[in-house]
């Protein structure tokens, strides 16, 4: 797998879990049940009736979730060609505005753009004061990588090298030949 889909799974992927856990903790902040906001997604599928069942099902929270990583991939993938039309697209200033930028993007197509439909169903289980919660977790996500540090494909889960001088191997005296 190229380090570019490896990127856009790892982003999606992490996107789609912040997302989902941001909604299950504003969903309990709220006083509901924490699978709510999840099986609200599902409306997509199986109606709006989805969104008042509070308990966890195959049916509506495994459809919830599997639509929640679909629509994190996509915002993942248009997050990583917005990155790639930058100068500096490794910079953390540039994926953390890149991110809320994608973020704020995602909102205005999920409530101003698209059907009711095809929302993502946190409408009809959440306050509006839960969706900058959401869509900042959204960006988080996808930026998420960057943030951490994180290196090319071929050491993907490894700290990037800081540039700069380097400091001296605690074992080694100033001196010694020891290695």
């Amino acid at each position: 797998m190229s380090e570019a889909w490896k990127r856009l799974w790892f982003d999606g992927f992490t996107s789609s879990a912040a997302v989902a856990v941001t909604a299950a903790l504003r969903s309990r902040i709220e006083g509901r049940s924490v699978w709510k906001p999840i099986n609200a997604i599902s409306h997509i599928v199986w109606g709006r009736h989805a969104a008042r069942r509070g308990e966890r099902t195959f049916r509506y929270t495994g459809t919830g979730l599997v639509l929640n990583l679909a629509a994190c991939v996509f915002w993942a993938a248009c997050y990583q060609a917005w990155r790639r039309t930058m100068p500096r697209p490794d910079s953390f200033l540039t994926t953390a505005a890149i991110g809320a930028g994608t973020s704020a993007i995602a909102y205005i197509t999920d409530y101003h753009l698209v059907s009711h439909r095809f929302t993502p169903g946190f409408e009809l289980s959440l306050s509006r004061r839960s969706f900058p919660w959401i869509y900042g977790a959204l960006a988080a996500g996808l930026f998420l990588s960057e943030w951490l540090g994180i290196a090319s494909a071929t050491g993907y889960l490894q700290p990037k090298r800081h540039q700069g001088a380097s400091l001296p191997h605690p074992r080694k005296s100033a001196g010694s030949d020891a290695d």
